[in-house]
């Protein structure tokens, strides 16, 4: 084996303990994609802009200039909302079997107000209501937690209060959507608050809105360990988790029993259940990938055995045991309750929950395309620089010898990096086949359908136009980009991508055949230089 040059080498390799989050595949990550149409009702004129997006999720997207939209969708069921400034919000539920569905047409209505309902407001409105119930709104709200503690609602003044004496009633409303940020969690979260109303009488909160989440960014990859491991605690025994291990038929061994709840001689009783898929008449319909329950009694009480309820819980509810956490589901007489594969559960307002997960309110809330990870210590070897040219990235071996092998066996001829035509790159969905990131001191690693990952780009996918425009899909959210190279023999290009700010990012190393796409990446996030290795593939 010949030696590899110098200034094709490695600085150092240095060797160190890398936290990595190991994927784990417990549910489907296929995703599949709709589309339709968005127009005014009366008038069937398109309406450009409107906001599309999966309900309590982090995808969503607006309609282009003929009121057209696409959303990529993780397997599984979801309800769609949509929105648009002086018209009322719809909703849609969709699930894996939309997938060939790209005809949707839903017309919005304009919203009319009425004169009864402006005297209404003006007569209850609390002219001082965030200052006498705003604390209350939010413990009711976001909750009381530890994560909800770390939460901040940005635009407090869009809030409005009204009260009403004769029956003892508080109703909140929002002008606009309402701006949460979770700093526990690393969500920011846009919730269209349909209405909050808490009863004094009985000491009752029931609020209703449709929740779009968005992944906050951060230079720190202790930032970006703690939120992912605050994530996992909060999933932990969550109703996302048990509708989830309810799919899968995993109660048991995800920590989770059920059990009835009878009314007996003036008093409750828990019932101990054998079988606890057969007591709630579970069955599932391989046409449509859904299960459906329907239990022999109503009351369900659910624990979760895997943890103990937080101090503070217990001291808020005496009555609570501190060795686990109880939570109740009240189902509706005669109603089928339908799970999807990635815990969405349907109709909603078919089920009432109280105890335990009645406590955790906005708070601890997840998307339901959180996808459940473990952590683990390994101790590997980490490449302090490789910022040479014509590198492809490699998975660390631990030998340098084995590093300079692989290096030399992989490098692409110089010939095979020239002369690229446009039309080999233009026109074409570039899906993510495989990534090796570096940032800092650490090494982030995907390929497709790899068990190993320890990030995910299942949805990364570039769209290059022959304008020198572009289009970026990340994980439901879709992105425009200017695109230009910066070198003769287009082994470089600048790609600006217009995020909320534009991020700049160098493609370095571009080598493009008819059905692959490697290149360097090279960005500086937070002010924190990253570098990846990356191939793509023709979708």
């Amino acid at each position: 084996m010949k030696p590899v040059p110098k200034k094709y080498q490695m600085k150092k390799i240095v060797t160190a303990l890398l936290l990595v989050f190991v994927s784990c595949t417990l549910f489907s990550q296929a995703n599949y994609l709709i589309s339709g149409k968005i127009m005014d009702e009366a008038t069937n004129l398109p309406l450009q802009g409107a906001s599309v997006f999966a309900e309590n999720t982090t995808i969503g997207t607006a309609t282009d200039q003929n009121g057209v939209f696409h959303l990529r969708l993780p397997n599984g069921g979801y309800s769609i909302v949509i929105t648009f400034t002086g018209y009322q919000i719809e909703t849609k539920r969709v699930t894996t079997a939309d997938a060939a569905n790209s005809d949707m047409i839903i017309g919005l209505k304009k919203k009319e107000k009425s004169m009864d309902e402006f005297v209404v407001k003006a007569t209850y409105e609390v002219a001082n209501g965030l200052e006498k119930y705003g604390d209350f709104f939010l413990e009711n709200f976001i909750g009381k937690t530890a994560n909800s503690k770390q939460c901040f609602v940005k635009n407090k003044e869009a809030l409005k209060f009204y009260y009403y004496r004769r029956t003892k009633r508080l109703k909140v409303l929002a002008t606009e959507p309402l701006e949460i940020v979770n700093d526990a969690l690393g969500y920011t979260i846009k919730y269209e608050l349909d209405s909050f109303v808490h009863e004094y009488n009985t000491q009752t909160s029931l609020y209703t809105g449709y929740p779009l989440f968005q992944e906050m960014e951060s230079g720190s990859i202790d930032q970006l360990l703690n939120w992912n491991a605050a994530r996992k605690l909060a999933y932990n025994g969550s109703i996302l988790h048990f509708m989830r291990s309810m799919y899968r038929k995993r109660l048991n061994e995800e920590g989770f029993e059920i059990q009835f709840i009878i009314f007996d001689k003036g008093k409750d009783r828990a019932v101990l259940l054998k079988d606890f898929y057969g007591s709630v008449n579970y069955t599932r319909d391989e046409n449509t990938n859904t299960v459906a329950i329907l239990p022999q009694q109503q009351e369900v009480a659910v624990m979760y055995k895997n943890e103990e309820s937080p101090a503070s819980y217990v001291a808020e509810n005496p009555e609570a045991s501190p060795k686990f956490q109880l939570s109740v589901l009240s189902f509706s007489q005669g109603e089928t309750l339908d799970i999807e594969q990635n815990g969405f559960y349907f109709d909603q307002n078919d089920i009432t929950i109280t105890n335990y997960w009645a406590w955790e309110k906005v708070g601890d809330m997840l998307p339901y395309d959180f996808k459940e990870k473990v952590t683990g210590i390994v101790k590997t070897d980490i490449l302090e620089t490789v910022t040479y040219p014509n590198l492809p990235m490699v998975k660390p071996t631990g030998s340098v010898k084995q590093e300079e092998k692989i290096l030399t066996d992989n490098r692409e001829p110089l010939s095979a990096q020239r002369n690229i035509s446009g039309d080999q790159l233009t026109g074409i969905n570039w899906k993510m086949e495989e990534s090796r990131v570096i940032d800092g001191s650490h090494i982030f690693y995907y390929k497709r359908n790899g068990e190993e990952n320890t990030i995910n780009f299942d949805n990364d996918l570039y769209i290059f136009n022959a304008d020198h425009t572009g289009t970026y899909f990340y994980n439901g959210q879709e992105y425009t980009f200017n695109w230009k190279y910066l070198d003769t023999e287009k082994t470089k290009m600048e790609m600006v991508i217009l995020y909320p700010t534009p991020l700049m990012v160098t493609l370095e190393n571009i080598t493009v055949t008819a059905t692959s796409f490697k290149y360097t990446r090279l960005q500086k996030v937070n002010g924190i230089n990253m570098v990846a290795i990356e191939s793509r593939t023709a979708n």
